[in-house]
């Protein structure tokens, strides 16, 4: 019985260098997930669509579209003007709101419409719906033209959506919410705080073109 045991001893350190290397690789994947995840995304839609899942074209077409965004306006997000983020159920597309609007203006810069228009042209051939959503800081709208945080949210983002419409994205498609300060993404008490806070967030909702069927 003792020499059985004694021959077993070697399972116990196999087992915790296994336990190791799961916890390393684990590690590793969550690195690359998180800081390329159109890439993981990419990669997961091309074996879909060789084990037959139907839906995934149209998830390999909107990584390529995402891609194309990202080249395009890569000086943008490294200067941190612009983030995308990529999931499963959304393509979100975050833009600094000076980049857009002069502050308390809801009309787009002549600028931004050179930014907008690489976005535009890839949302209308993802053939997704789109959300625009404007978000402010909570500094107090004195003396300017519109009566609220909030209204000026929804204008700018109104902006965004005539500027999609009048290059062609189906007016059916989009939608428009305005949410002043009350969705913030850091405190206002600090100016880097209320500069995180102004911003426009475009959505792509992804949605399976087989119904989830392969």
């Amino acid at each position: 019985m003792s020499q059985k045991l004694n021959n077993q001893l070697w399972l116990i350190p196999f087992a915790d260098l296994m336990s190791t290397l799961v916890i390393l690789f684990l590690s590793l994947y969550a690195f690359s997930y998180n800081n390329k995840k159109s890439e993981y995304e990419k990669a997961i839609a091309t074996l879909q669509k060789e084990l037959g899942v139907e839906s995934a074209d149209k998830k390999i077409k909107d990584m390529d579209l995402t891609k194309k965004v990202e080249e395009d306006l890569k000086k943008e997000i490294q200067d941190e003007q612009l983030g995308i983020e990529v999931t499963t159920s959304k393509i979100k597309l975050t833009f600094a709101a000076p980049m857009l609007f002069d502050s308390g203006s809801a009309d787009l810069k002549r600028g931004a419409k050179e930014l907008l228009r690489s976005v535009a042209e890839n949302l209308k051939k993802m053939d997704s719906p789109v959300l625009v959503e404007g978000h402010t800081d909570s500094a107090r709208m004195l003396g300017k033209k519109f009566r609220s945080n909030r209204e000026l949210s929804l204008m700018r983002a109104f902006s965004v959506i005539n500027y999609l419409v009048a290059g062609g994205f189906p007016a059916g498609k989009l939608s428009a919410y305005g949410y002043g300060e009350y969705r913030p993404l850091a405190q206002n008490d600090t100016e880097e705080g209320r500069g995180k806070n102004r911003r426009i967030e475009i959505t792509v909702i992804r949605q399976d073109t087989d119904g989830g069927k392969s």
